[in-house]
């Protein structure tokens, strides 16, 4: 291995690293969430539901379909390739990064929407329901390490010398 293949490697693995502790700290962040909402119900008197939230379903399947095309969207080839070209290998794996930040985010606040459902008349089987989904979107926006390493290693072969003083981007 070059000394830049080594680098490169070892930025991947330091970015994936944090991507992957945020990740999991907001993924806890979700079940504490519905654990708390679901704690807060059994110790109130809960009356009788007068109508279902939709309003947080449909808010919840707008969050997970936004996470999913924002993630798509910012990890798509050509995106990437623009990244790679203007900013280099390491302006690339901060993109990566902040993609899956992004997105871990938005599952994040489908988690917060499982908690603000008990405040609104939502009953045990909505928090399950809102949490479930928030842990889904979470799973679906883990970062993958060989997939980042893949991209670094091509888009450092195609593009060498590339971004690396270019205007400070």
């Amino acid at each position: 291995m070059t000394s830049n293949s080594e680098q490169t490697q070892n930025r991947v693995a330091a970015a994936h690293r944090t991507a992957l502790t945020l990740v999991i700290a907001l993924a806890m962040s979700i079940v504490i969430y519905t654990g708390v909402g679901l704690l807060i119900l059994n110790l109130r008197d809960t009356g009788a539901q007068v109508e279902p939230p939709y309003a947080f379903y449909a808010a919840a399947a707008v969050l997970a379909i936004g996470s999913i095309l924002v993630r798509r969207a910012q990890l798509h080839r050509m995106k990437l390739e623009v990244v790679a070209a203007t900013r280099g290998v390491e302006g690339l794996i901060k993109h990566l990064l902040n993609a899956t930040i992004l997105a871990a985010a938005i599952a994040e606040v489908i988690g917060a929407l499982a908690l603000v459902v008990v405040f609104f008349g939502g009953d045990q089987n909505d928090v399950i329901r809102l949490g479930v989904v928030a842990l889904a979107v979470s799973l679906y926006n883990y970062p993958r390490r060989w997939a980042w390493q893949r991209a670094a290693d091509y888009f450092s072969a195609t593009n060498v010398g590339a971004g690396a003083g270019k205007l400070g981007l």
